[in-house]
């Protein structure tokens, strides 16, 4: 069951943005939160689906979410509720 959930909202998320990855603005949309709120997990390490960081420096570094990544966390908070 948790599997055909992951491969609805992977499927969905895939349609809807036709990227692999995902910005903090895009996935904070998806989980219904502000951005701040995301950052905020994101500091703390809780609650936050799993990123990755690229680029060096402050000016140039950016946080990127695999889609993939964002559909496990979502089905997940699915099978919770």
């Amino acid at each position: 069951m948790l599997q055909d959930t992951y491969n609805e909202i992977l499927k969905e998320l895939k349609s809807k943005y036709k990227k692999q990855t995902l910005t903090i603005q895009e996935v904070a949309k998806e989980m219904s939160i502000s951005t701040g709120s995301l950052r905020n997990g994101m500091k703390k390490g809780i609650n936050v689906p799993n990123y990755k960081e690229v680029g060096h420096g402050e000016q140039r570094k950016k946080v990127i979410f695999p889609i993939h990544e964002v559909a496990k966390y979502l089905a997940n908070l699915v099978q919770v509720f």
